[in-house]
């Protein structure tokens, strides 16, 4: 006779994913906060002056960036709004590959592609993930309501 884990995978697979990509956007927004102003002035205006961007927006687009990243890192972690909050970070990290494509930095564009498919793997397979707190009105619709 052979044991038998207690847990199920479906719904722990999801949410590894999640928690993962989580991690990581909380902590990359959370260490851009603690020096907003030398992430802004000292890499970002600096990186992007050579590209058509106006100075205006990549530093607006900097400022906002990290509250938003640690946001979404929390939410995903939480598991709150989970499937607005999924598609919310993807758009994130396609703005994150833009970027880094106008720089030509194909590597950090690969890891980024990593994230965001991680992102959607969630995403798709969000109906498993039972590992969650809900919330923001998100609901599943019924087959009739389909």
């Amino acid at each position: 006779m052979h044991a038998t884990c207690c847990l199920d995978p479906r719904p722990a697979a999801p949410a590894l994913i999640r928690w993962a990509v989580g991690l990581l956007m909380l902590t990359s927004g959370v260490s851009k906060l603690t020096n907003l102003g030398g992430f802004v002035n000292g890499y970002l205006q600096p990186a992007f002056e050579q590209t058509f961007l106006p100075g205006w927006l990549t530093a607006g687009y900097g400022y906002a960036l990290p509250p938003i990243e640690a946001a979404l890192g929390l939410l995903l972690l939480l598991g709150v709004c989970r499937t607005c909050v999924l598609l919310l970070n993807g758009l994130t990290l396609l703005s994150l590959a833009f970027g880094q494509l106008l720089l030509k930095n194909h590597g950090t564009v690969a890891n980024i592609f990593l994230y965001l498919l991680m992102t959607a793997a969630a995403l798709w397979m969000s109906a498993e993930d039972r590992w969650v707190l809900g919330g923001c009105g998100c609901r599943r619709r019924t087959a009739a309501e389909l």
